[in-house]
């Protein structure tokens, strides 16, 4: 497969906590089978701090912008200093969930990193699990 999927950089994080809900059922379906494309075929992806493949049946994405633009690029920009990448980087999928694990779950992170996601809570509590 020769697509590169766009992806924002927390969406590393997300992916591996998802558990089926969303902002609505349409989120969930689109996020079901993004997570379930990448696990079978390991895309390269490219990271960008702006909507993604994730974002595109998202309610709080007007016209290509989040709603939330600027806690959600914070957001980015935490996950990727923890993970010493950038917005342009290409990686592969199963790379980048690694790198997302080794440096941001293991290491007990997504707190600070996530601290103002309304989703957080899933997160915390699913990463002790995972350790």
């Amino acid at each position: 497969m020769n697509k590169i999927f766009f992806l924002r950089p927390h969406h590393s994080l997300c992916i591996q906590f998802f558990v089926g809900k969303g902002y609505s059922e349409d989120f969930v379906k689109n996020m079901t089978n993004i997570i379930k494309l990448l696990q079978e075929s390991d895309p390269e992806v490219t990271l960008q701090c702006s909507c993604d493949i994730l974002c595109e049946k998202c309610p709080e994405n007007i016209s290509g912008i989040c709603k939330n633009d600027c806690k959600v690029r914070d957001i980015d920009n935490r996950c990727l200093t923890e993970i010493g990448l950038s917005c342009g980087s290409k990686i592969r999928w199963s790379e980048l969930k690694q790198l997302a694990y080794d440096k941001i779950i293991k290491c007990s992170k997504i707190e600070a990193v996530c601290y103002d996601c309304q989703w957080k809570e899933i997160c915390i509590n699913l990463a002790y699990d995972k350790k």
